[in-house]
């Protein structure tokens, strides 16, 4: 049997420091007590306001008492005094347990939560006893009393037909048109959704006359995405099988992922073309995303309140600038606040997956020409390739051109020069067929390569570099004397840069002794482009 004076002893800094409320209550002849704390809003826990209402039954006289709020208590008190007030309270039924919950409690009048349910079931629609705020955290998957089991099973339902209808919906689409029907005023193209199949997609080219004999050019005329901002990153000449890839890996997404790449998109440090959003759709780990947080003075007190960087007392925090600190922190990450909430660059190693060449065998999907069965399908594709001017006309000489300057930057300016003149003359005159007849022939190159292709070499039907011509499965070699085609390629520069140096746990800056971030030398690659030579296979043997 325990006495007051004893169970007192037990919660006397608790009642002295006025950090929890302490109830008291009677079995038999013992006393019992146990703590409480009140949530962020000074509402009670579900689970707090159950227990103490099981503590009434058991006392209907119980207390529950604090030391900054309750009188005949106070932090100066001895073990005796405590004793003495805890008594008072107990025989004049002060602070008892129903009141307490009376003021602490959060749940709406009876009335008006049947009037409320009634409504919501009409509707057809779950019903909540307690509305949750924004920001508030909840946790659909936890059932936790504050609706009927009934109610709970009904959202999980609308959960599930919500997901199923995301899943039908169309990730991405484009519009595929015959670019050959198009340009003579005959247009005929058909919508297509990503992911598909190879045998949809050849149906669809059947169905618009893309038969490889009259017609065997395409492009696409629209897209659409519920997905903000993607489409703004595909163009017309946006290859299906890279289409299909990206498609396939957005099926596969969660939901938090969804909303990660929505945000990385908007993001944008990865999302400069096709290639990119695939690989940015497979490095999502590389970023952090803050669903909640909308504005500096909210990112500020998700530091502080959540994360606890820095960590204050409630004191400190009355008078804590958080926007301020909010927008410090945003400028120290680089990161942005968007729709979905607050993303930046977590500095992991972002990867490559793609290449922007070789779309993996499962996710090709566009039908090729028919050809004839051979016993080596590579090599006899290219022989073929080279036959094919010496049975039609001779092939117009190859045309270079020819930087002077003497670096790869100066060479690039020359040869963006020749671009820009060369599109005008390309689309202001007859040489246009040129240009298409050179799009078809390579639907993989970017639309700056094909122009520079159709200048230098308008009836080119393969092209390569010096040394992908002698690779032993194609075993062909570049003629003397011929000239290379200049294109653009995608290259990378490494450059050794002093950076700040972080802990590899919290990814936060060293300080050194000094007090100033440690730094130290990384080297950095940064993507460049450089002037490349390659040579059709017209000229080589």
């Amino acid at each position: 049997m325990a006495s007051l004076r004893d169970t007192v002893k037990d919660y006397q800094d608790e009642l002295r420091d006025g950090i929890a409320w302490v109830a008291f209550w009677k079995q038999g002849r013992s006393w019992n007590a146990e703590y409480f704390h009140l949530d962020m809003d000074d509402t009670l826990y579900p689970e707090d306001r159950s227990r103490l209402e099981e503590i009434k039954s058991t006392d209907p006289a119980a207390v529950i008492l604090n030391g900054y709020y309750c009188g005949h208590l106070g932090e100066d008190m001895s073990l005796d005094e405590l004793t003495a007030g805890v008594r008072y309270h107990y025989e004049n039924s002060m602070n008892d347990i129903d009141g307490f919950i009376g003021a602490h409690d959060d749940r709406l009048p009876p009335e008006v939560i049947e009037e409320a349910r009634a409504a919501a079931h009409e509707a057809g629609l779950p019903f909540s006893e307690k509305p949750y705020r924004d920001g508030e955290d909840f946790d659909p998957y936890v059932f936790d009393g504050r609706q009927s089991y009934e109610d709970y099973e009904l959202m999980h339902r609308m959960m599930n037909e919500e997901r199923s209808r995301q899943m039908a919906e169309p990730i991405l689409s484009g519009y595929l048109s015959n670019l050959g029907k198009y340009t003579e005023g005959r247009p005929a193209g058909e919508w297509v959704t990503f992911p598909t199949t190879a045998e949809h997609l050849k149906e669809v080219f059947d169905r618009i006359g893309i038969d490889f004999k009259h017609y065997e050019e395409w492009h696409f005329t629209e897209f659409q995405s519920p997905i903000p901002g993607l489409t703004e990153h595909l163009s017309e000449y946006s290859h299906p099988d890279e289409l299909n890839y990206l498609g396939k890996l957005l099926e596969m997404q969660f939901d938090d992922d969804r909303e990660k790449f929505i945000a990385a998109i908007e993001y944008g440090d990865h999302a400069d073309s096709l290639q990119d959003i695939i690989n940015l759709a497979q490095n999502l780990d590389c970023y952090w995303l803050y669903p909640s947080v909308h504005s500096e003075e909210e990112y500020g007190h998700y530091l502080v309140d959540e994360l606890e960087e820095p960590e204050l007392s409630d004191e400190v925090k009355r008078y804590f600038m958080y926007e301020e600190y909010g927008r410090d922190a945003s400028i120290n990450d680089d990161g942005m606040f968007t729709e979905k909430g607050y993303i930046y660059n977590n500095r992991n190693t972002f990867t490559e997956w793609y290449d922007g060449r070789d779309v993996p065998q499962e996710y090709r999907v566009t039908p090729q020409p028919p050809q004839r069965s051979r016993p080596d399908p590579e090599k006899e594709d290219f022989d073929a390739a080279a036959m094919q001017p010496a049975l039609a006309a001779e092939p117009r000489p190859v045309i270079p051109i020819i930087p002077t300057a003497d670096t790869s930057d100066g060479k690039l300016k020359e040869i963006t020069a020749h671009l820009e003149r060369g599109i005008t003359e390309l689309f202001d005159s007859e040489r246009y067929a040129d240009y298409l007849r050179v799009m078809s022939k390579f639907p993989t190159y970017s639309l700056r390569n094909t122009v520079l292709i159709a200048m230098q070499a308008p009836d080119a039907t393969h092209v390569m570099g010096f040394k992908a011509w002698k690779d032993p499965l194609i075993n062909r070699h570049v003629k003397a004397d011929e000239k290379g085609i200049r294109i653009i390629a995608p290259t990378e520069k490494t450059i050794r840069k002093q950076v700040e140096k972080l802990d590899p746990d919290t990814q936060q800056p060293i300080i050194g002794a000094d007090g100033k971030p440690v730094t130290e030398v990384q080297e950095i690659k940064i993507p460049k482009f450089i002037v490349v030579s390659v040579f059709d296979v017209a000229q080589t043997e």
